[in-house]
């Protein structure tokens, strides 16, 4: 390799008005599977979903709540009223699906059994982390209530 001394003109300018750009990001995971009880049988599973983040406008860098699958289906319909109202100016990415329903589970058949609600707890993690870093969704009230507050009534009210 060939070593040389010459420098440019712009060299000292440049490196002088360079910034670190300032990256905000959201790392959320779906833990703790819960199955609930009503008269002695399975009624619904709820999971613990934590969140990290370095979005000022979560106000805390990480919290932790409570939710159920309808809970997300809420979340979903939410932010996809608000790319429909074309609330935000420029082109928005889609949305991603959540995991769906087999016919068993829709009956209520094996929506309790252990295979299942791992492999929903996995595709809700990976909805949420897409959801939570999406360019225009990220800082939407709704998002944040959903991730930050504990009761999922007050969340959706104070989001609409």
């Amino acid at each position: 390799m060939i070593k040389n001394d010459i420098k440019s003109k712009y060299e000292e300018k440049i490196s002088e008005n360079y910034a670190v750009p300032d990256v905000r990001e959201t790392r959320v995971t779906v833990t703790d599977a819960l199955t609930h009880e009503l008269n002695s049988k399975p009624s619904h599973t709820t999971y613990r979903v934590n969140t990290e983040t370095t979005f000022p406008q979560y106000g805390v860098e990480s919290c932790s709540v409570r939710r159920r699958y309808n809970d997300f289906v809420w979340l979903r319909s939410h932010l996809d009223n608000m790319i429909r109202s074309k609330q935000w100016k420029r082109p928005v990415e889609a949305l991603p699906d959540l995991p769906g329903d087999t016919i068993a589970s829709f009956f209520g058949w094996g929506r309790f059994e252990a295979d299942f609600i791992e492999d929903r707890r996995k595709n809700l993690e990976e909805f949420i982390n897409i959801i939570a870093n999406h360019p225009q969704c990220c800082t939407d009230p709704g998002l944040i209530n959903f991730l930050k507050v504990d009761d999922m009534e007050e969340a959706t009210r104070s989001s609409t």
